[in-house]
């Protein structure tokens, strides 16, 4: 699996071009992942084309051929991230019976462990501090998501009319969780702390007898 980002596009999916598409599945693949791997590797603002068509054992011409630029291919790998995002949430919601507290619990310990085993935080990071490239494209970032897994996740003791945005504060949660886990030496620390925000998303501030 490679890391993530949850998005939801607006106004249609970033993609090659059809000659691209068109390449031998281990050529494709070869190019991504040359390219992931400079993603993964310097800041975005120190990407080289050079060094990914010369990791690629492609010309320049080809790769203008395929992708307008860095940018245009950066978006293609966003979008195959984020439909196995898509695929592993829905897949630990339905492991955890719907339980959103213990199915964000189990999602910050996958998705740390794929970001820190494959040393995925400098991609993780080029996505956070490059966002703004792709922002015209984002619309109600994570509503694609939560539609993908809204019939996941139980309703039996919580708000209906409210799931998608539980969902999002968790999601929010989430991601901060991850972020910091990716900065810290002590991915434990950063569990324990996210495990109590989580809980107090559950059971609130209130003591039980203030409880409205």
């Amino acid at each position: 699996m490679t890391t993530c980002h949850i998005i939801d596009i607006k106004g249609g999916v970033t993609m090659p071009s059809q000659t691209f598409l068109n390449l031998d599945s281990s050529k494709r693949n070869k190019l991504l992942e040359a390219a992931m791997n400079e993603f993964k590797t310097v800041r975005y603002t120190e990407v080289s084309v050079n060094r990914i068509i010369q990791n690629a054992n492609i010309s320049r011409g080809s790769f203008y051929t395929y992708f307008t630029d860095k940018d245009d291919l950066f978006g293609y790998i966003l979008e195959l991230n984020k439909k196995k995002v898509f695929a592993l949430t829905k897949e630990v919601f339905l492991s955890c019976r719907g339980d959103i507290k213990n199915s964000f619990f189990k999602l910050f310990d996958v998705f740390t462990k794929e970001i820190v085993e494959h040393d995925f935080s400098r991609f993780l990071k080029n996505i956070f501090l490059y966002f703004n490239i792709y922002k015209e494209k984002f619309d109600r970032p994570g509503h694609a998501l939560f539609l993908y897994v809204k019939d996941a996740i139980s309703t039996e003791e919580i708000k209906a009319s409210d799931l998608e945005f539980i969902f999002h504060l968790f999601m929010h949660n989430l991601l901060i969780g991850i972020t910091e886990a990716v900065k810290s030496n002590n991915i434990s620390s950063i569990r324990e702390q996210y495990r109590r925000k989580v809980n107090i998303l559950c059971y609130g501030i209130y003591k039980e007898d203030k409880r409205c």
